[in-house]
């Protein structure tokens, strides 16, 4: 999978600005704030049909502005052209497009383009919140599998509706149950579908970590859920049900659902040791690359096609051994690097650009492309 042209009018800091890409590393340079994030988020936004910051879409609208567009060109593994846009408005919903043809679901959405993003706010993956690793976890199987996302979609509606009655004064004990027995079928798809992807994601970490450490290092996870150690729909479903009718009670005590799906977690251990309570800071940096990398790994695996690369500002977060390791390992893959300083040019790809206040304004390419 390869980009070709990103379009992308009154979006964020951006007025209206065009940029090409070759298929090896193509570099955005610029301050801190010149909106090198937005041209990423931007792109991203085609796999995911959401932002990796995790916004409303009325907030990619540029100031002032009452709406916004993006365009994406790029072409598969077989070599077919292909193109998808969003078009954002204040007070209308957005309007998404594969190719011509408008669709209203996320799902039929999803999977058409493909992506990695590895932001420096990855690095605190390991031994950030809960909702972080749920968010990285379904970014990542959205793409691969587009009709997950209905089901998170879903499971979240449900949780909204099921919240907004356990607050209301004198709860109506029926209508909680149907919300309850919904939410023990969801909660049971979701957490399975995540317990699946991360066992495989945890075998290609591992092999990836123990690469970057020359075989010093192994990596494992544990995934957490209130499904306990179930491994099928039927005996999930079961024990979702089991548990949130248990605490029926405290939660309509509390006002707020306490169990589900939107409760699971997964740890990482390193050398078999809590990488979050024991881990280095560079033991934490390398389990961080490891599953970014294996994410991509997987992508291709399921897929049939390596995904694009999105990093932002991560070559400076990183020593330079980490650094020439993630690069080494995506070579031969399309990279789109962010970076402020310009130094970044020469040392790793001769496909770059300069962007300040949101605008391009110099490149530097023997092929003149981004």
């Amino acid at each position: 999978m390869q980009v070709s042209k990103l379009t992308v009018k009154n979006f964020r800091n951006a007025v209206e600005e065009t940029l090409e890409f070759d298929g090896g590393v193509n570099i955005i340079c610029g301050a801190n704030a010149a909106g090198k994030t937005n041209l990423l988020e931007a792109v991203f936004y085609f796999a995911a049909g959401k932002s990796f910051r995790n916004c409303r879409d009325r907030e990619l609208i540029r100031f002032g502005c009452e709406s916004a567009e993006i365009k994406l060109e790029f072409a598969d593994s077989a070599g077919n052209r292909r193109n998808m846009s969003a078009v954002f408005q204040k007070d209308r919903p957005r309007v998404l497009k594969v190719g011509e043809n408008r669709v209203s679901r996320l799902a039929d959405y999803l999977g058409a383009f493909r992506a990695v993003i590895f932001t420096p706010d990855h690095l605190s993956l390991v031994k950030g919140a809960p909702e972080n690793r749920r968010r990285f976890l379904d970014l990542a199987i959205c793409q691969s599998f587009p009709r997950y996302a209905a089901a998170l979609t879903e499971l979240n509606r449900t949780l909204a509706q099921k919240n907004a009655a356990l607050r209301r004064p004198g709860a109506d004990r029926m209508l909680l149950e149907v919300y309850n027995e919904r939410l023990a079928s969801l909660s049971a798809g979701v957490t399975l579908n995540r317990k699946k992807y991360v066992r495989r994601l945890e075998s290609e970490a591992d092999k990836f970590i123990s690469e970057m450490c020359g075989g010093r290092e192994s990596l494992k996870t544990e995934y957490r859920t209130q499904g306990g150690d179930n491994e099928t729909l039927e005996s999930l479903r079961d024990r979702y049900r089991e548990v949130i009718n248990e605490h029926a009670e405290a939660e309509i005590e509390r006002g707020i659902s306490l169990y589900g799906a939107h409760k699971d977690d997964f740890a990482v251990a390193i050398n078999k040791k809590s990488a979050r309570s024991y881990g280095s800071q560079g033991q934490q940096r390398s389990a961080v690359l490891a599953l970014k990398l294996a994410e991509g790994e997987l992508s291709a695996q399921l897929t049939g096609e390596y995904p694009v690369f999105l990093l932002d500002d991560i070559l400076s977060e990183l020593d330079p051994a980490r650094k020439e390791y993630i690069l080494s390992r995506l070579e031969g893959r399309q990279v789109i690097i962010t970076g402020c300083e310009s130094g970044i040019f020469g040392a790793y790809g001769r496909n770059s650009v300069f962007i300040e206040d949101g605008k391009i304004c110099s490149f530097n390419s023997n092929t003149a492309k981004v």
